[in-house]
């Protein structure tokens, strides 16, 4: 089965934050299940959950009906996720803001890869501009590198200022 994982979760450390909630819901789903086949008056209240668990948690539930069985399939789906999806890694002058993040994610899963996951860095040294690494390749989009490419131009243009 498909699956489309929010925006904000963007790298596999988000994802398995986002299993560690599932499971916590599959666990208290299961318990309150219990309790409503043996008729148990008590019963307490569900784990509160991000704002990604719970839009996965209702687009999954659009597909099927939630059940201990389809979060177990849900949570297996996760973890394949986490082992099988293409990852990236961008590097920025300075750490983003999470709508620059949800657009860059959004992004590369449009352009690249439905099932990418993008890992966030930063490093003030490059001025600007970003580094991208995909696998042994490293796309160097940095002020820094621009710089120190064109350095022997670089004090006639500050005389020029």
């Amino acid at each position: 089965m498909s699956l489309r994982l929010p925006g904000s979760v963007a790298s596999s450390q988000d994802l398995k934050s986002l299993i560690m909630e599932v499971h916590e819901y599959a666990n208290w789903y299961a318990h309150e299940s219990v309790k409503t086949k043996v008729n148990a008056k008590v019963s307490s209240p569900s784990p509160t959950l991000s704002a990604a668990t719970l839009e996965l948690l209702r687009d999954w539930k659009a597909n099927q009906q939630i059940s201990a069985e389809s979060l177990d399939l849900l949570i297996k789906t996760l973890e394949q996720y986490v082992s099988n999806s293409p990852t990236i890694t961008i590097t920025l002058a300075a750490l983003p803001t999470s709508s620059l993040k949800t657009a860059l994610v959004n992004w590369c899963r449009a352009n690249i890869a439905p099932d990418i996951l993008v890992s966030f860095r930063f490093n003030t040294s490059l001025l600007g501009g970003m580094v991208v690494q995909y696998g042994s390749h490293v796309f160097d989009w940095s002020f820094k590198r621009k710089i120190l490419e064109n350095r022997r131009i670089f004090p006639e243009v500050l005389r020029r200022v």
